[in-house]
Formats: C-alpha cells, structure tokens, sequence
C-alpha cells in the first residue's frame, strides 16, 4: 500500500510542478524550463510505477486452457 502512495505522490507533485511552470512560463520566468523538466521527470516515474507491473509477465499457471 506504501508504494502506491508513493506513485500517487510523484503524480500529485509532477501535476504542481507542471502548473506553476507553465505559470512561470507564461509570465515569462527563466525557471521555468527547469520546472516543466521536473515535472515531467516526476510525471514519468510515478506513471512507470503503475505501468511496469501491468507489463509484467504473468508467473501463475492457468489451472485449465478452458476455464
């Protein structure tokens, strides 16, 4: 359950990152390349996270091909 929080948190945070960068790009701050980067870095791994294990192979057997 922890490291779903954790996803949940590098999501939340990559979403404030990106929108106080894109404010400071609209007001034309010079941070704001540095903070739409590290949004999307945050963005990327707190997706990954949800992604990978659906990805995954599968290890269970199929206890019959007809079920």
């Amino acid at each position: 359950m922890g490291s779903v929080i954790l996803r949940l948190v590098l999501l939340a945070c990559g979403m404030a990152f990106s929108e106080v960068g894109v404010d400071s790009l609209a007001r034309g701050g010079d941070i704001a390349v540095a903070q739409l980067g590290v949004a999307l870095v945050l963005l990327v791994a707190g997706s990954a996270g949800f992604i990978v294990p659906l990805l995954s192979a599968n290890t269970r057997q199929e206890a019959s091909r007809h079920v």
